[in-house]
């Protein structure tokens, strides 16, 4: 049974259909028992509609708009108009052919009100999840009406796309999926503002904003893609599309070929790897087949050449066919992307404080929940010009939580250039249409390649968050697993955060790890069985929380190394499995000291050969902090 509709949502829900080719007869039919009352609000507002506009210079209509909302206001209070056409006051009904076309505008509005004016002013501030969120939206299109102007226009048009698109990003924040309804006003108010511009050819400051919005609102929603819920995947790729397509030719609406939205349907992956031009427009990035031609867009003026390392936002259409969207070159030697995870000390609008390092937030930071003091969150760390920086702030699993997270270094068994299921030291791992994928190291992923999988265990299957492919030479028979001990799936079957890994007989009864702990195994294939042969328990369940760092060893001094993230002190007390070098990457879990360095308890050397040539003297960012002040 459908919902109560109040008549303000079903009107402005006419207005809206109206503007995209409905009549006003449609919009009865679907409505038959509000027909009485919408017959004349919408044969007013389809004469509105086909009213020519009077010319008035931009700043008179902002003084215009000013009145009207301070007329809303009045209405708002009860007050009532100070003036009202004695045509309709004295005859009750809307003989609107003596109207003058400012004046039928003028009573457009004031009808608005009569009916909603309280609900636009309480719309302002509304968010797509609520039911206000179309008023509000029905409340800027009265505004552009009243714009005759139309570079004007169009640039109100374009601010009300960036409100649409900061609402999403708040929305992400406070831990929402993108909302539908958002993207479709993105798409219709771009489209007005491209068509305004299009008329307007020689109009170069429109041009530019038109062009550098797009960029910003693509790359904004692409990082985004994996927030997108599969309702809203078709709105989602119709926007992008339109975004991609706008940038190919400088807004010039002169594209012969063009991205589909249908190329999207997939999902959207981010591949960094070694680019080599297979033949034509297909190339191999890291061993990952994609198509890069003209519809790719560059950071860099030239062409992608083979040979260099960068990386990719790739759309996957719903057969498996990849498509580069953007490109990216990775400098010569820049790290690859690192993390750092553990209890948030500190946040503010511009820095979250973590194992006692402040690290900064910038506009291209992605939080895709409330985060709060004492909340454990993953952040990935960005390299860029300006230093390290968060990219993603997630909230972390924690050992109660539905799904648990699994990291196994393993190698690649088997052709999985176009698989969605890998084999990968003979556990199964499902590719999902937000995998991303790390070939940076130089190397390629496919049959033989060691891999890093990071991953989470859900219904049973372990589904790849990330895949990075490693230097290591470490045998096709052997895998290392970081994961939470929840007891046996049967007897002699370990349950490692969902995955079930057999334990060697070699592995006394009495010598299981202890329940709820976070352990590093190492396991050995035995008659095609992979088998638990060692365990080192890296946190006990009820031990204080412990930070985990991924990065690039940039400097080893002594027991100190320098990651990203600052400097970890690993001792002869820290448990280490694997040898160091500088180059190479390494995952280290410790706890800050008195001195603002984190003391490593357990570290896992993930190469065994360095991927990165290390300059002398380099400065670690962020910096501890020790004297609690944000930076």
């Amino acid at each position: 049974m459908a919902g109560f509709r109040r008549y303000e949502s079903i009107l402005a829900e006419c207005i809206d259909a109206m503007q995209f080719g409905s009549s006003v007869e449609d919009c009865l039919e679907r409505y038959p028992r509000q027909a009485e009352k919408l017959r004349p609000a919408l044969l007013l507002a389809q004469k509105v509609s086909k009213t020519p506009q009077a010319a008035l210079r931009p700043g008179a209509q902002d003084i215009g708009w000013k009145r009207v909302e301070k007329r809303l206001a009045e209405l708002q209070t009860g007050q009532k108009p100070t003036f009202i056409p004695s045509a309709i006051r004295d005859s009750g009904s809307l003989n609107l052919g003596w109207l003058k076309p400012m004046a039928i505008t003028a009573v457009a509005v004031f009808a608005f009100g009569g009916v909603g004016g309280g609900l636009v002013l309480a719309s302002q501030s509304a968010m797509p999840s609520s039911p206000l969120y179309r008023v509000k939206l029905a409340g800027e299109d009265v505004r552009v009406w009243f714009i005759s102007d139309d570079t004007h226009k169009a640039n109100v048009l374009l601010d009300q796309s960036q409100q649409r698109m900061e609402e999403i990003n708040d929305t992400v924040k406070d831990g929402g999926a993108v909302p539908e309804n958002a993207l479709a006003a993105i798409e219709t108010r771009n489209r007005r503002a491209f068509d305004i511009l299009q008329a307007q050819p020689e109009n170069t400051e429109l041009r530019a904003r038109v062009t550098a919005q797009a960029k910003t609102e693509e790359d904004r929603l692409l990082a985004l893609s994996q927030e997108v819920p599969d309702s809203a995947l078709g709105r989602y790729s119709e926007v992008v599309a339109d975004l991609h397509n706008t940038q190919l030719y400088n807004g010039s609406g002169a594209a012969v070929a063009a991205i589909q939205p249908e190329e999207l349907t997939g999902g959207v992956l981010t591949i960094s790897g070694q680019l080599q031009n297979t033949s034509g427009d297909q190339w191999s990035v890291g061993g990952v087949e994609v198509r890069i031609d003209s519809q790719t867009l560059s950071t860099d003026s030239a062409q992608p050449q083979p040979g260099e390392t960068a990386t990719l936002l790739v759309a996957r259409s719903s057969n498996g066919r990849l498509h580069a969207l953007n490109v990216t070159n990775i400098v010569a030697g820049t790290a690859p992307s690192s993390y750092v995870s553990g209890a948030v000390e500190d946040i503010t609008d511009d820095a979250i404080k973590v194992a006692g390092q402040w690290i900064p937030i910038s506009s291209d930071t992605l939080r895709t929940a409330p985060i709060s003091r004492g909340d454990k969150v993953q952040i990935t760390l960005n390299n860029g010009t300006n230093g390290v920086t968060a990219g993603t702030i997630d909230r972390a699993n924690t050992s109660d939580s539905n799904t648990q997270t699994i990291t196994f270094d393993g190698t690649i068994e088997g052709d999985v250039s176009r698989s969605t299921r890998w084999t990968v030291s003979g556990q199964q791992f499902d590719i999902t249409k937000n995998t991303t994928f790390d070939a940076s190291a130089g190397l390629a992923v496919g049959d033989g390649a060691r891999v890093e999988i990071q991953a989470q265990s859900v219904d049973g299957h372990a589904q790849a968050q990330r895949v990075t492919v490693l230097n290591s030479k470490a045998t096709a028979d052997t895998a290392t697993i970081v994961a939470t001990f929840q007891g046996y799936v049967q007897t002699g079957v370990w349950d490692l955060s969902g995955l079930a890994i057999t334990a060697s007989p070699d592995i006394p009864d009495d010598a299981d790890p202890p329940d709820g702990a976070l352990i590093i195994v190492s396991a050995k294939r035995v008659d095609g069985e992979l088998q638990a042969i060692a365990y080192t328990v890296i946190e006990a369940k009820d031990s204080p929380p412990l930070v985990e760092v991924e990065g690039l060893i940039k400097e080893i001094h002594g027991s100190r190394w320098t990651l990203d993230i600052g400097q970890v002190r690993v001792s002869s007390t820290t448990k280490l499995t694997g040898k160091a070098q500088s180059g190479e990457r390494v995952i280290v879990w410790g706890a800050r000291g008195d001195d603002g360095v984190i003391d490593g308890t357990t570290a896992l050397v993930l190469d065994d050969t360095p991927i990165v040539t290390i300059d002398e003297g380099p400065t670690p960012t962020p910096v501890p902090d020790v004297s609690g002040a944000a930076p």
